[in-house]
């Protein structure tokens, strides 16, 4: 059980980046999606599962801890890999077809709004409880 709670808190991003790496190493033939509408329907579906995921964290996240400290940082690790894939597609080690491009800009949108929107709440929501206990 706790595997599974270690799995949809801090291991989501880590899952993610797997997912993105496998993604872009399309050339492997039984790790590769088809090059179709269905194959963009499946990394489209896996991004919006990671995003929502991250979004119920956000939401049931508990008040007044060094949560969102953590959850920035493990939220920039999918940022990572994208940029280090960017890379080697721009220096040509790992070059990428349309259909990679797409996909993996889908996985970017995905991560800066995990970034921006829930680290912004949750740092929001924090703030939030501090004051209500300074107040009191």
């Amino acid at each position: 059980m706790s595997f599974v709670r270690f799995l949809f808190r801090e291991g989501s991003p880590f899952v993610f980046s797997v997912f993105i790496v496998l993604f872009s190493l399309q050339n492997i033939p039984m790790l590769s999606l088809p090059d179709n509408s269905f194959g963009m329907f499946v990394a489209a579906a896996f991004s919006v599962g990671y995003m929502g995921i991250q979004m119920g964290l956000s939401a049931f996240a508990r008040v007044g801890k060094d949560g969102p400290v953590v959850d920035l940082f493990l939220s920039l690790i999918p940022l990572f890999t994208l940029l280090v894939i960017v890379v080697l597609d721009v220096v040509g080690k790992l070059p990428l077809s349309m259909f990679q491009i797409f996909g993996l800009g889908i996985a970017a949108m995905v991560v800066l709004m995990d970034i921006v929107f829930n680290t912004l709440i949750l740092f929001k929501m924090n703030r939030l409880a501090n004051d209500y206990v300074a107040m009191q």
